[in-house]
């Protein structure tokens, strides 16, 4: 008889413990058929077709192994030239498999062990779960919800130490829709600065292309030379799938990365890569002009639909969320999961931090008869809660 010797349990490395699925992805996997989402943050528009044609073209007439880890040069001297004021070398940029590995990258590069890691309230739930995965330590700003989630700078200073390592920046907001303006970015940029700690200052760009507000937003990079910038195509051009970002920036840190995502990923998807060259033609920028009309047709439809329910709600200036006041029917949580029973998907707002608290994220993701249909059902489950 063979005897058995008992094997410990495996137990995830201290880095993995107590690291969860995301709440976005905790409520929005339990979406049923036939439910309306509001909830992940994607486009349902299809990618442009310059873009998919080439993709298209690439695939049948080219051979395609693998690129330089850093990704294509062309496209790395493309997405350096659009921002000249950094005066980037094409070494300065890293094509990643999407802007998530861009984030990955960046604070795993810059932080060790009881970093402050400065963050927004409320921000994208990857900036404290990567931060702890690298063992820094997550502090926050505040964007009040008093306030319609504006940036405070008076809040920002008082949350700078000497022991803050990273600052990020999102603008346009995930999940506020918010913009910083240039007086705002410029307040931000001086106020690290003065604080003498040489921060390095993160600035998530994905969003900025999908703007309302007749400009596109400015970046921080502008007014503060020690940034690294997170972007891609995800978004604006609607390629979630494609997984095609970036990170640029600071040569020495740059150079870190690089081998970072070398061993994680080798390369961006080569196809992907060839595909996104044509995102800079005359034909794509196009699109993304129809693409921002589009969204912006939505928000306004939803934001009047909401609020002719006597709802409050955020006007977002950029990306495709609103944040909906729903604190006096319940806990965040505990409204999601009622108008979820209604079928309709959205994510709580404490998902996102403390100032989220007696908020939804509402995305704006879906054709007009289906957020009309969407603010139906929402608006009937609330009425339940409210009786």
């Amino acid at each position: 008889m063979t005897d058995y010797v008992a094997l410990k349990q495996f137990q995830p490395p201290q880095f993995l413990r107590g690291i969860e699925k995301s709440p976005i992805r905790q409520i929005t996997d339990r979406a049923k058929p036939g439910d309306i989402s509001f909830g992940l943050g994607e486009p349902d528009l299809p990618t442009p077709e310059v873009i998919r044609r080439e993709a298209m073209r690439v695939i049948q007439e080219e051979q395609n192994g693998y690129t330089l880890q850093a990704g294509l040069p062309a496209l790395r001297d493309r997405v350096a030239q659009d921002y000249p004021h950094l005066k980037l070398s094409t070494d300065q940029v890293i094509i990643t498999a999407g802007s998530q590995e861009a984030m990955y990258l960046a604070l795993m590069t810059l932080v060790q062990a009881d970093d402050e890691v400065l963050i927004p309230n409320p921000g994208f739930v990857a900036y404290p779960t990567i931060t702890r995965m690298a063992g820094g330590r997550p502090t926050f700003y505040r964007l009040p919800a008093s306030k319609d989630f504006s940036f405070d700078l008076e809040d920002f200073k008082r949350r700078l130490t000497s022991r803050t390592k990273v600052v990020v920046c999102t603008s346009p907001s995930n999940p506020t829709g918010r913009t910083l303006t240039n007086q705002e970015l410029s307040g931000m940029a001086r106020a690290v600065e003065e604080r003498g700690s040489d921060a390095f200052i993160i600035s998530d760009e994905i969003y900025r292309d999908l703007y309302y507000t007749g400009e596109r937003p400015g970046s921080i990079s502008e007014f503060y030379p020690r940034t690294l910038v997170i972007s891609g195509l995800s978004k604006s051009t609607c390629m979630t799938g494609w997984r095609l970002g970036w990170i640029l920036g600071d040569a020495a840190v740059i150079r870190a990365a690089h081998l970072l995502h070398g061993y994680v990923t080798t390369c961006a998807s080569t196809i992907s890569q060839k595909a996104a060259l044509a995102g800079w033609s005359d034909e794509a920028a196009e699109a993304r002009k129809q693409i921002r009309n589009t969204f912006q047709q939505r928000r306004d439809h939803l934001v009047t639909s909401l609020r002719s329910l006597g709802l409050r709600c955020v006007t977002p200036e950029g990306a495709f969320y609103t944040m909906l006041d729903i604190s006096r029917f319940g806990s965040s949580m505990e409204v999601a999961e009622a108008i979820l029973e209604a079928g309709v998907v959205t994510v709580p707002g404490n998902a996102f931090g403390s100032e989220g608290e007696g908020f939804l994220r509402v995305s704006f993701c879906a054709d007009v008869p289906v957020l009309t249909e969407g603010v139906k059902r929402l608006g009937a489950a609330l009425n339940i809660l409210e009786k």
